[in-house]
């Protein structure tokens, strides 16, 4: 099913590509803007976007802008897919373009450094809380879901309506939406899985055994469950396609995420100077983890593994650091109430 007329994804790159891909096949009619003016021009004259999703043909419906007053005229529902580290920056620039009736997707997942807002939390600051919106969240890769693999993930909305509308164009045979209300712990989980990514292909790049990744992933959970206590969301979220479903396809995949990729070098000794350049844009888990550090510190929340992977990453501390202590935390319930 399609809507009645456009729909924007704000971000050119893999996952914002991937997603216009998914509304272009079902029938809707997409804008993207994109930053690039180059990644705008490849997308409408050759259709691909080769430098974030490399070997997709793009739909004819997707058309690319580099004006965001070109980009968001005439759409009835807007999705974000900005870096969270840019989406303030986009929202501002933005907001004299976008009217009062048009809704919003949010597919951005991290915590904003300083202000330890959600991507939910700066869209209501700029918009206002009044602002229909929901999240899309799960275990998705871009190319996966370019390619019209099998799919599955959340839509998160306060909002019944919306929730259905949303199912209606972007549901098929490929890709299944499971609703739920809980805004807060979609988005949690979305930007935690990236970190404790990052750690676990610290580990498995430093030569750790699948004892560590298993001990490391469950506990990394459990982390999630309590920054998903502190917001105000709700840790059954985080037993679903969001939390869980999420952090093991992030920390299992086979050559996709980027955050595995470069938590593997840095287990391997590299320093991040040294590898930022291989990829296109930061990888959110590094974004996460000084975002959540920062957090950790205002807040005084124990969260060792977030804590240590950041201060294996900036701080030039040894893995095994961060093993010890885990090690030393004592007796400690396994699940948190």
């Amino acid at each position: 099913m399609s809507t009645n007329g456009f729909v924007t994804v704000l971000g050119g790159g893999a996952w914002g590509t991937a997603v216009a891909t998914l509304l272009a096949n079902n029938n809707n009619h997409v804008k993207v803007w994109c930053l690039e003016k180059g990644v705008v021009d490849e997308i409408n004259n050759k259709r691909t976007n080769e430098k974030f999703l490399h070997g997709v043909k793009l739909h004819p419906n997707i058309s690319a802008h580099d004006s965001l007053q070109e980009a968001l005229h005439g759409s009835s529902v807007i999705f974000e897919a900005t870096p969270i580290k840019y989406l303030r920056n986009v929202l501002t620039q933005a907001k004299s373009f976008v009217k009062p009736e048009q809704k919003w997707v949010i597919l951005s997942k991290g915590i904003e450094q300083h202000t330890h807002m959600l991507p939910s939390q700066i869209i209501d600051e700029i918009f206002g809380p009044a602002t229909c919106k929901a999240v899309l969240g799960g275990p998705n890769f871009a190319l996966d879901l370019a390619e019209k693999a099998f799919t599955a993930s959340v839509i998160a909305s306060p909002d019944r309506g919306f929730v259905e509308e949303l199912n209606s164009i972007l549901s098929n045979d490929y890709f299944q939406v499971f609703s739920s209300e809980d805004i807060i712990g979609v988005e949690v989980g979305g930007a935690i899985k990236n970190l404790i990514a990052v750690t676990v292909a610290v580990a498995e790049g430093a030569g750790f055994k699948d004892n560590t990744i298993a001990f490391l992933f469950t506990r990394g959970l459990q982390e999630m469950v309590k920054l998903v206590k502190f917001y105000g969301g709700h840790k059954e979220t985080l037993y679903g396609l969001a939390g869980v479903g999420d952090m093991m396809l992030t920390c299992s995949a086979k050559g996709q995420s980027r955050n595995l990729k470069i938590g593997r070098l840095l287990g391997q000794g590299m320093q991040l100077g040294d590898v930022v350049g291989k990829f296109p844009t930061m990888p959110e888990g590094i974004n996460t983890v000084q975002s959540v550090y920062q957090l950790i510190l205002d807040k005084n929340i124990d969260l060792p593994i977030c804590k240590g992977t950041y201060e294996l990453i900036f701080q030039g501390k040894s893995f095994k650091t961060l093993m010890y202590k885990l090690m030393e935390k004592g007796l400690e319930s396994e699940f948190l109430g």
